[in-house]
């Protein structure tokens, strides 16, 4: 657990704060502290679901095992870029499992994730994928709309 913003855990928190505050439900939050498998993030809104594969950005350090607080080798933007790709790949896992859901991604603002969405736009959206971008501050971004994400 990392009182960095920008760990997934907070960053799954505070889109659901967010989520709650646009009537929506929360039926489901993974506990990320433990490294729980699974959809992330999962709310109803007027019998609607949202299924939401949540990743945080990496630290410059690790923050668990016989190296915690060591710096790690790979840099924080070259690990966002694997965690980009395993979360595509999530979600069309869940498109697959879940057809009648609304799916999104959810990421906390930084340049590295704003580049890579900016860059795959065309596909997300053909693919209906949403993308919520978190602020330091804990306030959510919708980067593109999901079926059913800004409908009330």
């Amino acid at each position: 657990m990392s009182s960095d913003w920008f760990w997934e855990g907070n960053v799954q928190a505070a889109l659901a704060r967010h989520l709650e505050g646009e009537g929506w439900t929360i039926e489901r939050q993974a506990d990320t502290a433990s490294r729980e498998a699974g959809i992330d993030l999962v709310a109803e809104r007027n019998g609607q679901c949202l299924a939401i594969e949540v990743k945080g950005f990496p630290s410059n350090v690790f923050a668990r095992g016989e190296k915690v607080g060591q710096p790690k080798p790979t840099q924080p933007a070259a690990q966002a870029r694997q965690w980009y790709s395993h979360a595509l790949l999530s979600v069309m896992l869940m498109r697959h499992k879940q057809p009648a859901a609304a799916i999104a991604l959810a990421y906390p603002d930084y340049p590295t994730y704003r580049s890579l969405i900016d860059r795959t736009e065309r596909s997300l959206r053909l693919l209906g994928v949403g993308v919520f971008l978190i602020q330091p501050d804990g306030t959510a971004e919708v980067r593109l709309p999901s079926q059913h994400i800004a409908d009330p």
